[in-house]
């Protein structure tokens, strides 16, 4: 029996599809079954196929259809695809086990803050199919974003994925587990199912996560200085450990941020309509006992396992729901991918977190610290309004990347960040006007639309 908190999540998810899918259709459903009798129960069935076909069928010409083969897209007029999505073992293979059935070297280790938080860190120190020579090449570090783990570089096709190719390229690849993911739910005093494990937010992240994982990457490969890429809430760790302690910055090449989180002032993906409520929202979670967010045991997981993966055109509908959040990018999802996605993604994270979005959202162009309210603020900062981050600090030279069609990180925010660092490089957008939030970690053309440009931007694998 499934405990009311963790439907929390999935009463959000389905108020998602339910704006996508606009199912006016219900109230013909229900009268139909009013007017029945003996034969209420089939006609009541019969008009919900009904109703739920023309909905998907009606999403379905939006979904990512245009690299489906002729076999997969074989179908009823009346009725979306039910082909079955195509078999991917790695479905069911966490990151370690996808580098190894890739054929690459791999290490995992275990990395503890000064907190007391133990991070799960996956390397891969070499070319496909290398034994020998291992990790002599300058370490490139991969940080993910918000719900996501280190699988998320490794989901697309290895000549696709970013971390394969530099790999192959001769770097020696690290991909970092954040606090609170799937990967990462040890700590030296607590367990993930005490409430006061999950109080932190990406400030945290960037305190204590940044420092001790690059510490021990300099470490383990006896460097001074290692490349970092960071995706989305990956650049606002970055940036919060930059400006909290700028003597780390002489450990650090060069900084490649795609699609980073710090203002949000511009976003306009629908989840903005709840910004303006996060502090009572919070409260509701505290109230049900709710810490984490989307993490692995929740009940959309389940019913992403349960529905999302049933055939193609669930999967399409599933996917439409992604871009309704992040943006439309139909063109550039490959359905090979999906089973080892939805495998892999959420990977949780705490409620703080999520918060911290939507505070950062309804602060306007600035970036800011989690907001605990006034008299939580005075505190905590000795104001009772946090303290924007000095930007200004980060000094490493810093590359950035962003989609024209991302609706969480605009390129309006993109050039607000551009104005406030001093070293920026580049100020790149991506060449494709259905780029996403997501597009930078599932493009099928990401080797054309980024890789071969950011790779070029990178000092020498030696």
């Amino acid at each position: 029996m499934v405990r009311l908190p963790s439907l929390i999540p999935f009463l959000i998810f389905i108020m998602c599809l339910y704006l996508v899918s606009q199912l006016s259709q219900c109230s013909t459903v229900l009268n139909h079954e009013r007017r029945s009798n003996s034969s209420g129960r089939s006609i009541f069935r019969r008009n919900v196929h009904q109703s739920v076909t023309k909905v998907l069928s009606q999403m379905w010409q939006f979904s990512p259809r245009a690299h489906f083969t002729k076999k997969q897209l074989e179908t009823d007029d009346k009725f979306i695809n039910l082909t079955a999505l195509p078999s991917n073992d790695e479905r069911a293979m966490n990151a370690v086990q996808i580098i190894i059935n890739r054929g690459y070297p791999v290490a995992s280790y275990s990395v503890t803050t000064s907190d007391g938080y133990i991070l799960e860190l996956h390397r891969i120190p070499g070319r496909k199919g290398q034994t020998s020579d291992l990790g002599t090449g300058k370490p490139v570090w991969l940080q993910h974003g918000l719900l996501c783990s280190s699988a998320d570089w490794l989901i697309t096709p290895s000549d696709q994925s970013l971390a394969f190719i530099l790999a192959d390229l001769g770097y020696d690849v690290w991909l970092g587990n954040a606090r609170g993911n799937v990967y990462s739910r040890k700590h030296k005093t607590l367990t993930h199912t005490q409430k006061s494990y999950w109080d932190f937010s990406w400030d945290e992240m960037g305190k204590f996560d940044i420092p001790a994982v690059l510490n021990f990457i300099l470490f383990k490969t006896e460097r001074k200085k290692l490349i970092y890429i960071g995706h989305s809430m990956g650049c606002s760790m970055f940036f919060v450990a930059m400006a909290t302690y700028p003597e780390l910055q002489s450990k650090i090449e060069t900084m490649v941020a795609l699609a980073p989180a710090t203002s949000l002032a511009h976003m306009t993906s629908p989840l903005f309509r709840l910004a303006p409520f996060i502090k009572p929202l919070e409260f509701l979670f505290r109230l049900l006992k709710t810490r984490a967010f989307l993490s692995q045991e929740s009940y959309l997981n389940y019913f992403q396992r349960k529905f999302c993966l049933k055939n193609i055109g669930w999967a399409g509908l599933c996917r439409n729901v992604l871009f309704l959040l992040l943006g439309d990018d139909t063109t550039n999802i490959d359905v090979e991918i999906l089973r080892v996605l939805d495998g892999n993604t959420p990977a949780g994270t705490s409620v703080r977190t999520v918060a911290q979005f939507a505070m950062n959202f309804n602060s306007g162009p600035t970036f800011i610290p989690y907001d605990f309210g006034p008299v939580g603020n005075y505190l905590r900062y000795k104001q009772f309004r946090p303290p924007p981050y000095d930007l200004g600090k980060v000094k490493v030279p810093v590359y950035l990347f962003y989609g024209e069609n991302d609706r969480l990180v605009t390129p309006k925010d993109i050039e607000w960040l551009a104005s406030k660092l001093p070293n920026v490089k580049e100020l790149v957008k991506v060449d494709d006007k259905h780029y996403n939030h997501a597009s930078f970690l599932i493009s099928k053309n990401n080797n054309v639309l980024l890789n071969n440009q950011l790779i070029s931007f990178l000092p020498s694998p030696n």
